[in-house]
């Protein structure tokens, strides 16, 4: 695994500084040059200088001078506002870039959880993958396991290449009419790698860019300590590292404490296990039956002075005839590119989902909803693309994840969390996921869209279906955004 330091936020009078001095080349005098020298490029400074303006009636660009020509007491404020005092949020004014290589797809679940940072991963429907894989470091300390391990890679990562090479002629037969030369052609042939990458292990090498700014950068080192994997551990050390002498003062609480570090297994113990029950992929476990009453509720207490209950009981006196004309007025403008208002955060909608490791790399991105992920279990069934099923590789797939299933048995109890390395792109898990309104159109208007890949958009549109009957007039609104503007007014 490699970390690099790629980028980070600096005071812009350093930029211009910069600028002018390089504008006398050569006549630089041995003045500037000393001047050049004594440029701090750090974050820190734009921090020290922010924490003062609640406090300091001075411009702000006299604080930011005073905090870069004093990096040791910008450093000094720095410790004594956001650590002793307790003002993390003046961590949030520093931000980082990193180039994350070499970490695999089980790892970058883990790092992707963070709400807080934008992150960029290499894409497995669009990148031809290799045989590039990690060797967990728990696996090495029994050899028989090793060699039994390396084996199943060798096999999978062939049948990776196999299930590619039947795939892409399949597609090309679907879309005779494109050529090499034609502009969607790539689309083609990626659609065989998006889905021959479902047999595809865990331990699947990947790269990842990432801004994320200190204060949740300090809180992603902690809590990757104190996960009991070995990858992990080396990724939180290397994020640490990487900053340290850059901003020493902003990333400081990375030890994991006890609360963190607990292990809340003995929770499943109590529970006594059962074979899991055919079912949908997609169940609504509650929704309020009154969305659209209490968005409305929120537009007269934005444009109001009423409470919201008042406001509420205001709305249940509408006819349904004016709530439509209402919500015709207040959507009647919107563009597909539009957020829509934060009023309709004023709902809640709960689903359970069962859904693959493909899927989940994307769901796990609307970070906005509230989702607790379960553990990958083989008992949850594997997702086979339709394209395996039409090319009659169902039995050589199955045949693949059965062997994956049986040596996931051997380590579950032996490895712990790292036997997870082991499963594929198609082993899947439960998620429970919240959201509001406001979230789930974001989440349509993404995932129903025509370019969106099939398992999510499948999943979607299950989601989507359950709740369209609970609404009556900003139903339209929850579709991709390649349909948007030919449903939407339809209102």
């Amino acid at each position: 695994m490699e970390i690099k330091l790629a980028g980070f936020n600096i005071d812009i009078e350093n930029v211009v500084k910069l600028k002018s001095l390089l504008s006398k080349y050569p006549e630089i005098n041995p003045e500037d040059i000393e001047s050049l020298k004594k440029i701090e490029w750090t974050p820190e400074t734009i921090s020290a200088s922010y924490a003062r303006i609640s406090r300091d009636p001075r411009p702000i660009n006299e604080l930011r001078a005073e905090a870069s020509s004093e990096i040791k007491k910008a450093r000094r404020s720095n410790q004594a506002i956001i650590f002793k005092m307790g003002h993390s949020s003046i961590a949030e004014h520093a931000v980082f870039n990193f180039d994350i290589t070499g970490l695999t797809r089980l790892a970058a679940e883990y790092l992707e959880k963070s709400r807080l940072v934008s992150f960029t991963e290499k894409s497995q429907r669009y990148i031809k993958i290799g045989n590039d894989n990690l060797i967990p470091e728990e696996f090495k300390k029994d050899k028989d396991f090793f060699k039994e391990y390396k084996s199943l890679l060798e096999e999978l990562f062939a049948s990776y290449e196999y299930i590619h090479g039947r795939l892409v002629p399949y597609f090309k037969s679907l879309y005779p009419d494109m050529d090499e030369k034609s502009g969607d052609y790539r689309d083609i042939i990626n659609l065989a790698k998006e889905d021959a990458r479902y047999i595809l292990p865990l331990s699947t090498l990947t790269q990842v860019g990432m801004t994320v700014n200190a204060r949740s950068l300090e809180k992603i080192i902690r809590k990757l300590l104190s996960l009991p994997l070995i990858e992990l551990n080396q990724l939180a050390h290397g994020l640490f590292n990487a900053v340290e002498g850059y901003a020493p003062s902003l990333v400081k609480y990375t030890e994991p404490n006890d609360f963190e570090k607990k292990d809340y297994g003995f929770i499943k113990d109590l529970i006594k296990k059962e074979k899991h029950p055919e079912k949908n992929n997609v169940e609504l476990i509650k929704i309020d039956r009154d969305i659209e009453d209490k968005i409305l509720a929120g537009f007269i207490v934005k444009n109001s002075d009423l409470t919201f209950l008042k406001a509420y009981d205001a709305v249940k006196e509408l006819s349904v005839k004016k709530k439509e004309d209402i919500f015709n007025e207040l959507l009647k403008d919107i563009n597909s590119y539009d957020a829509v208002q934060r009023e309709f955060e004023l709902s809640e909608i709960e689903f359970n989902i069962n859904m693959s490791a493909s899927c989940y790399a994307q769901m796990k991105r609307h970070r906005m909803a509230t989702i607790i992920d379960g553990r990958y279990s083989p008992e949850l069934g594997v997702t086979i693309p339709e394209s395996i099923k039409v090319n009659n590789l169902s039995d050589y797939f199955l045949e693949r994840t059965g062997k994956i299933d049986r040596l996931f048995e051997k380590a579950r109890n032996k490895f712990g969390l790292s036997s997870d390395y082991i499963l594929s792109n198609a082993h899947r898990k439960n998620i429970v996921l919240k959201c509001n309104l406001r979230e789930l159109v974001h989440i349509s208007r993404l995932r129903l869209d025509m370019h969106a890949q099939w398992d999510i958009r499948n999943i979607s549109a299950e989601m989507i279906g359950l709740v369209k009957p609970y609404l009556k007039f900003a139903a339209n609104l929850l579709c991709g955004k390649d349909n948007f503007n030919k449903k939407f007014k339809k209102m």
